[in-house]
């Protein structure tokens, strides 16, 4: 299957203070490329309404080479990667305007149903998807799991209706978002970034009250940890690492 190729400037309202793209706004230029080749593909937002469903994001890493910047031009290139029952695989590799790469990332994606949230049996559906194909990681892609650690309150965020999408809940970068600041909240700084990796496993609606935890202990990788303040201790929405 052809991969996709988009372009994007990097534009003042997407960058930090120092310059730099802000990582949530970089990760919704990979959800903009994926959901203009799936709508390319016969499965993107208007094809699976028709069938009452919606794509979300279940697991992404991102190894950065060097980070994009104000006016940068960026080409971000996509193809399907694999498809199981219950999930659908999508690679990224970002490029610069001298053809260098910025980025690659792995990425898992899974259809619920509109109607209950639950998953679609993938295999039952008409996708033309690839069963496998060419990744750009290294490593195989897995779920992050929440690891026991001293994690400090980062803040609470009441959810605002601003932060929902198409499918109405929290768009996925929303959560990363949170993620950052809450970082900068308790480091006092935002943090250089070689690679993150993000875990989805719950939805999350407006006016849901949600606190962000972190732990940032020297020698180990930065964790974030997002979950319901009135949910069940240890229950989480969202996982990140930051190596």
């Amino acid at each position: 299957m052809d991969p996709r190729e988009d372009r994007f400037i990097v534009e003042a309202f997407d960058c930090r203070p120092d310059g730099c793209i802000k990582p949530n706004a970089l990760m919704q230029y990979l959800q903009e490329t994926a959901a203009r080749h799936a709508e390319q593909l016969g499965v993107g937002f208007a094809d699976l309404a028709q069938w009452d469903c919606f794509w979300v994001l279940l697991n992404l890493r991102l190894e950065m080479t060097a980070m994009p910047r104000w006016r940068d031009c960026l080409t971000i290139r996509t193809w399907p990667s694999g498809c199981t029952r219950l999930t659908a695989a999508r690679e990224f590799v970002g490029e610069g305007a001298d053809g260098r790469e910025l980025f690659r990332a792995g990425s898992e994606w899974m259809i619920l149903d509109k109607h209950g949230s639950r998953p679609r049996n993938l295999s039952r559906m008409d996708l033309n998807l690839p069963p496998t194909s060419l990744k750009v990681l290294r490593a195989e892609l897995h779920r992050l799991q929440r690891m026991p650690a001293p994690y400090a309150n980062a803040g609470t965020i009441s959810v605002p209706f601003s932060a929902l999408d198409f499918n109405g809940h929290v768009n996925n970068t929303e959560y990363v978002r949170w993620a950052f600041d809450g970082l900068h909240r308790h480091l006092g700084h935002a943090p250089p970034v070689r690679s993150v990796q993000v875990t989805y496993t719950a939805e999350v609606f407006e006016g849901d009250d949600i606190e962000v935890l972190v732990a940032a202990e020297p020698g180990a990788p930065i964790r974030v940890v997002e979950q319901k303040a009135d949910g069940p201790a240890d229950t989480s929405v969202f996982l990140m690492e930051i190596d």
